[in-house]
């Protein structure tokens, strides 16, 4: 019951991010479809090992986590930072598993699975606010032709 809720507001967040967002937010859309298929094809298709750790699943995330930090880095915008950082929460619940395999197993699942609801609300906010932009100024950039670096020295 709880993966069918998360897969309609995926659905729901992402054709939002997809139909109406700019460039980033489309981006990211489909950072996130392409992470859930692949996450769902491993389960399927693999189930979880004895001791706990889903390796298949952990570098399906931290190809999401380089995915995220490439439009994080580009993007004209705040909210990547937080999808990012909620991304790099989920990765690191997976090493806190790696080492520490006697982890319960709720809270493994929670520290990996959990921040993927923040993140669907994010991008669901952030398209929303990219829609409000336009109207009010007709135009949003989207993309920095070089990384966000802080040259405060």
């Amino acid at each position: 019951m709880i993966l069918l809720a998360f897969l309609i507001l995926s659905a729901i967040c992402c054709s939002y991010a997809l139909v109406r967002g700019g460039s980033p937010e489309r981006l990211t859309a489909g950072v996130f479809l392409a992470g859930t298929f692949a996450s769902i094809m491993i389960s399927i298709h693999a189930p979880p090992p004895p001791e706990g750790f889903q390796s298949s699943i952990f570098l399906v995330d931290l190809a999401m986590l380089i995915a995220l930090g490439a439009i994080m880095l580009f993007a004209r915008r705040y909210w990547p930072m937080a999808i990012t950082a909620c991304q790099l929460l989920a990765v690191m619940g997976h090493v806190i598993r790696l080492l520490d395999p006697q982890i319960v197993p709720v809270l493994y699942w929670i520290s990996t699975a959990f921040w993927a609801v923040p993140q669907m609300l994010f991008l669901a906010a952030a398209t929303a606010r990219h829609r409000s932009r336009l109207r009010r100024h007709g135009v949003d950039p989207a993309w920095s032709r070089r990384p966000a670096v802080d040259h405060a020295g």
